[in-house]
Order: C-alpha cells, then sequence, then structure tokens
C-alpha cells in the first residue's frame, strides 16, 4: 500500500524534473546523419511505456550494410519519471559511433513496481533476440547501458540475463542473449539505506508494492549480493564529483573489484565552463560546445566496441 504522502512526494518530483529538463530538451541539437525508428511496440499490449526506438547511422540503413552491434538504453528518472525521448539525442550520437541503439521506455512507478520494470527490461531483451535481425541489430553483439535510476534497471536486468539462478529467484526467464558489457552513468544503484536513506523510505512504498516484492528483491539490495549470485556482464561506471550519487558508483566499484570482476570506472572532476552533474553526458548530448559529454559518449562506445569486436 502506497501512502498518500509518497504518491504526492511522486508527483512533486515528477513536475520539478519535467521543468528541468524542459529547457535542455528544447535547445538540443539532433544529429541529421541518423536513422531513427520511432515507437516500436515490444509488447503488444497498446501500452506507450511499451514502446521502443532504434538509431542507426544513416549511411548503413541506406546500404543495406551487415548488421549492427547494439546497445539497448534505459533511461533514468529514479525509476517514476522519463520516457525515451530523455535520451534520444544522446542515443542518437552513441549510434553515429557505429550501433544500433535501441533507446526502451517501461512502465513507471508508482503504477508498476521495481519487479514489474524489470520484467518489461527482459522484455526489451526478448524482443531483440526475436525481432532485432529484421532491423539490421547483430543480436550476437548486445551491450546495455542506463543512467541514475535507469542503470539500477540496467544492472539488475544484466545480473539476471547472466544467471538463471537469480533471475528464477527475481521472477525472470533469462533472454538468451548473450550480454558483452554494461555501461552506466551516475548509477542509482542504492534503492534503500545509505546517504539518501530517508528519501529512498518513501520511494521504497512505490518501488516494492507487495509482499512479494519484497520476496523478490529485498535480499539483493545488498549490492554484493546480487553481484555474488548474478551473471554481470564487465562493467563499465561513469560519475563525477560533481554527481550527488557518485557514492552510489564508488560502492558498486568497491564490491566488483572485491568480487574480481571485470570493470572500470571514470570519476571526471568538477567542471569548468559548465557543472558536470548529475548524467552530464546526456543532459549536455544536445549541446554541440560540451566537449565533456561528447567525450563520455566516444569513451562509452569505445568500452562497449572493446566487447563486441572481441
Amino acid at each position: 500500500m502506497i501512502s498518500q504522502e509518497a504518491r504526492d512526494l511522486f508527483a512533486a518530483n515528477v513536475s520539478a524534473m519535467a521543468a528541468g529538463d524542459a529547457q535542455h530538451l528544447a535547445a538540443q541539437v539532433l544529429p541529421e546523419d541518423v536513422e531513427r525508428i520511432k515507437d516500436i511496440s515490444y509488447v503488444d499490449d497498446g501500452d506507450t511505456n511499451h514502446l521502443l526506438d532504434i538509431y542507426r547511422p544513416a549511411q548503413a540503413g541506406a546500404s543495406g550494410a551487415a548488421k549492427l552491434p547494439v546497445i539497448v538504453d534505459f533511461h533514468g528518472g529514479g525509476l517514476y519519471y522519463g520516457n525515451k525521448e530523455n535520451n534520444e539525442c544522446r542515443d542518437m550520437l552513441l549510434a553515429r559511433e557505429g550501433f544500433a541503439v535501441v533507446n526502451a521506455n517501461y512502465r513507471l512507478v508508482p503504477q508498476v513496481s521495481f519487479p514489474d520494470q524489470l520484467n518489461d527490461a527482459m522484455a526489451v531483451l526478448d524482443w531483440i533476440r526475436d525481432r532485432g535481425s529484421a532491423y539490421g541489430l547483430d543480436t550476437g553483439r548486445v551491450c546495455v547501458t542506463g543512467d541514475s535510476a535507469g542503470g539500477a534497471l540496467a544492472l539488475y536486468l544484466t545480473a539476471a540475463n547472466g544467471s538463471a539462478q537469480l533471475a528464477g529467484a527475481l521472477g525472470l526467464r533469462p533472454s538468451g542473449l548473450d550480454v558483452k558489457a554494461l555501461v552506466v552513468t551516475s548509477g542509482m544503484f542504492r534503492l534503500a539505506g545509505g546517504v539518501h536513506a530517508t528519501a529512498l523510505g518513501y520511494y521504497m512504498e512505490g518501488y516494492l508494492q507487495t509482499p512479494a516484492d519484497h520476496i523478490k528483491i529485498d535480499r539483493y539490495l545488498d549490492l554484493d549480493k546480487l553481484v555474488v549470485d548474478g551473471g554481470v556482464p564487465p562493467t563499465y561506471m561513469i560519475t563525477s564529483v560533481e554527481d550527488f550519487i557518485a557514492d552510489n558508483t564508488y560502492e558498486l566499484a568497491r564490491i566488483l573489484h572485491a568480487r574480481h570482476r571485470d570493470h572500470a570506472m571514470s570519476v571526471w572532476p568538477k567542471g569548468g565552463e559548465r557543472v558536470l552533474g548529475h548524467v552530464f553526458n546526456i543532459v549536455q548530448a544536445g549541446d554541440p560546445e560540451a566537449t565533456e559529454a561528447h567525450q563520455v559518449i566516444r569513451d562509452i562506445a569505445g568500452y562497449c566496441k572493446h566487447y563486441v569486436c572481441k
């Protein structure tokens, strides 16, 4: 049961976040040399939260060239806000680097809970497995990315996709795709506790809404347990000293290091001309002068290429 206080908190945050995003979304410059295929249903239920876009370099679509390696993206927004359009410009720039980028919506809290969102995310992988080839996707070369809360979704998804044991515990079935790498920007990996424990206590009413939700997820709020039981692929984490949840990235990096899992981390210093804050490579992607954001996009592409081109 979600309290009215928690519902009001979600609604107020959604309003504030939408207002904060409006200016940069209106001003962004989308690349012209990238093909967009918009609003494909990955679950045929008429729900706009079950739509995805595909972006490809324009020359790839025109030439009918070989299938492209894939980056699957899940947007941020605290699990209760946002849509694929928030990440469209950044993902189109990733596509320009030689990828087919799948940018997916998913249902949001409090209409659904976190386990439902994991089902949506796995359904995206299932769709790529079954239908991706028809859109020029190389289903044998897939990476996953996410930012902020979308990073948490991507982490839990890839951990479950790589482990039948974990997938079963979470009520999922692995897609069968071999996800080669995970890239997370400003990951909101902690869903409970930590320095933001008070706020997360309210959000948790929406994240885990039923006893069944708690049974599935509670033990895996411990990121070490998630990493040990899961099949987390090689992971690249990006944050900055101006990211208000950078501590989440440091914590996951410590665990991955302790468990001898393949990983890398970039921590950007304080910005000069502009603040390099939370998810800055997404927020600033549409600004041609945002050199740091564009370097991060190239870094993401380079990390994925390292694993999909082996």
